[in-house]
C-alpha cells in the first residue's frame, strides 16, 4: 500500500502527479521515474526546477501519459483530496518520517538493511502462525482487532 506523506512542501505537485498518473493506470512508473529523474537529480544539485511542474510534465509525457489529462487531474479537487486524505490518515498513526513501515502490528521509522526486514516478517508470521487464527482473518482480528485504539508515549504504563 503507498500513502502519500508531503514532507516537502515542494513536492506537493509530484504527489498530485502521482494520483493523476494513477487515473491513467501508470502510478508505479511514474513514482520510479520522478524519484529517477527528478528527486535524485534534486538531491545532488538542489535546482527546485528538477521538482517542478514543468520537469513533471516531461516525465510524463516520456512514460507516454496524456500530459493535459494529467495536469487536469492535478490541479482538480479529487487528487488534492486524496493527497489530504492520505496525510490525515498518517497523521492518525503519527507517522512524520519516510520510510515508515507496518509490519502486522509492528511499526518500524526508518530503513533498515533487508536482512532485518526480512527477520521481522519471520517472526511476525510466526507469530501469526502460532495464534491458530485462520490466515484469511488474521489481519482483521488479531491485529486490527486487539491492536491500539491509540497511541501512547512510551513512558505511558501498558495494562
Amino acid at each position: 500500500m503507498f500513502k502519500n506523506l508531503v514532507i516537502h512542501p515542494p513536492v506537493m505537485d509530484a504527489h498530485k502527479a502521482g494520483c493523476a498518473a494513477a487515473r491513467q493506470g501508470k502510478f508505479v512508473e511514474f513514482k520510479n521515474a520522478f524519484w529517477e529523474k527528478a528527486y535524485e537529480p534534486y538531491s545532488q544539485s538542489h535546482d527546485p526546477s528538477k521538482l517542478g511542474v514543468d520537469n513533471i510534465m516531461a516525465i510524463a509525457k516520456d512514460l507516454g501519459l496524456d500530459t493535459g489529462k494529467l495536469k487536469a487531474d492535478m490541479e482538480g479537487p479529487d487528487c488534492k483530496a486524496q493527497v489530504d486524505g492520505d496525510m490525515a490518515e498518517l497523521r492518525k498513526f503519527h507517522v512524520g518520517g519516510t520510510p515508515f513501515f507496518f509490519i502486522n502490528g509492528k511499526t518500524l521509522n526508518g530503513a533498515l538493511p533487508k536482512e532485518a526486514f526480512k527477520q521481522i516478517i519471520e517472526d511476525r508470521l510466526k507469530v501469526a502462525e502460532a495464534s491458530g487464527v485462520p490466515a484469511a482473518s488474521y489481519y482483521d482480528t488479531e491485529v486490527m482487532g486487539k491492536g491500539e485504539k491509540q497511541f501512547r508515549s512510551r513512558g505511558d504504563k501498558q495494562n
